[in-house]
């Protein structure tokens, strides 16, 4: 008996595809309460360069590292999540269109959901993580990853001062965010790419609160039976060098994420 399962066409799926798909309709996605840790260094454009794909210009040899606990996600039924995301600023070459945002290096996160559809749909470099809930003594916030409970990334941050009125208005007045990636598909028993191209995800974020401070990386390098999929990413990034720390913040915003905005760069 011959299968009666039909796409229809301009429909979305996500795999398993058997099981049904939707119309498409520009989502916009709301996350009401996030809690992040932000973190960054100035580091030797040799070192980072081999990691930016050649349609996108360092724009700075910076790495940004934030945690984010993402509560009450709508999508998500008010449901959370925390990510880790590492990015580089950059401007795409790849067309006339001039975009600046951040490209993404990768992007942990601790539960399924959010990587299937960030990977698939959007192009981002999402993969797991175990991330533990920001923490504090005092004004010291700290967050750490792992995998199979080996730790390989602790994240530290000394709260100094909080941001006045006027300057939450000031980073409010350009709250969107371009967010690339690189959405990758190999082929199936040979090499190359079935699909390989630049991604566009904008998003923007409403700060609330805000502090200054002093903010810490630790890598811990894994071996490779550690962490099989992911030690060399870990371990690249273990050895970036840190020429000067930067971007040192703490915040509490809301966020929307334009999904349906999302598109590939030609």
């Amino acid at each position: 008996m011959r299968g009666r399962f039909r796409f229809k066409h301009d429909w979305v799926y996500k795999m398993p595809v058997h099981f049904g798909g939707h119309e498409f309709y520009p989502v916009r996605v709301v996350y009401g309460d996030m809690t992040c840790l932000q973190a960054g260094f100035e580091t030797d454009p040799e070192k980072l360069l081999p990691l930016i794909p050649e349609d996108f210009e360092l724009l700075e040899p910076k790495v940004n590292v934030q945690y984010a606990n993402c509560r009450e996600v709508d999508w998500m039924a008010g449901g959370d999540y925390r990510l880790i995301q590492v990015t580089a600023p950059v401007r795409y070459m790849g067309n006339s269109e001039g975009l600046v945002g951040e490209y993404a290096l990768v992007v942990w996160e601790n539960k399924t959901c959010p990587i299937i559809g960030g990977r698939e749909e959007d192009g981002v470099p999402k993969i797991f993580a175990d991330i533990a809930m920001e923490r504090h003594s005092g004004d010291h916030w700290f967050t750490a990853a792992s995998y199979e409970s080996v730790n390989f990334l602790k994240l530290d941050f000394q709260k100094k001062g909080e941001l006045s009125g006027e300057e939450i208005a000031e980073l409010n007045k350009s709250p969107k965010m371009n967010l690339f990636g690189w959405r990758y598909l190999p082929n199936l028993g040979k090499g190359g790419a079935a699909l390989s191209h630049a991604t566009l995800y904008p998003q923007e974020a409403i700060v609330k609160q805000g502090w200054t401070g002093e903010a810490a990386l630790t890598w811990t390098k894994v071996a490779p039976e550690e962490h099989p999929l992911q030690w060399t990413i870990i371990n690249t990034l273990a050895d970036l060098p840190v020429l000067k720390a930067a971007n040192a913040m703490m915040m509490k915003t809301t966020a929307r994420l334009n999904v349906g905005d999302s598109r590939i760069l030609p």
